[in-house]
């Protein structure tokens, strides 16, 4: 099985990759590369409410297949994993705040929330 880390690790060498590409260096610092990753992660989870059609109570069309929607799920993924590479997040601190975050969904529901 995969781990975040392990997720985390790939997606920071294919950044680097990417970047480097365009004779740049990926600067944790900069505003900009953060900006853009955050845009890039709205667009992928707009082409996935896209792909499956739930917003539009207009059209009688299908969702995309499987396949395709798996793809979409897989790009937002790609730039959640980037933007927390970004932000220095470690995967051991996401795995702690979603524990804790989840905690408190139940327990806000569990009251009433």
């Amino acid at each position: 099985m995969i781990t975040l880390e392990k997720l985390y690790q790939l997606q920071n060498k294919l950044d680097c990759y990417i970047v480097g590409k365009k004779d740049n260096e990926i600067d944790h610092n900069d505003k900009k590369f953060l900006n853009d990753r955050i845009l890039a992660l709205f667009t992928e989870v707009g082409e996935f409410a896209n792909a499956t059609k739930c917003f539009k109570y207009w059209s009688n069309k299908p969702p995309e297949n499987r396949i395709r929607l798996l793809d979409e799920y897989v790009d937002i993924l790609h730039f959640y994993l980037s933007i927390g590479n970004t932000m220095g997040f470690t995967p051991q601190e996401v795995e702690d705040a979603y524990m804790n975050k989840n905690k408190v969904n139940y327990e806000r529901q569990n009251n009433g929330y």
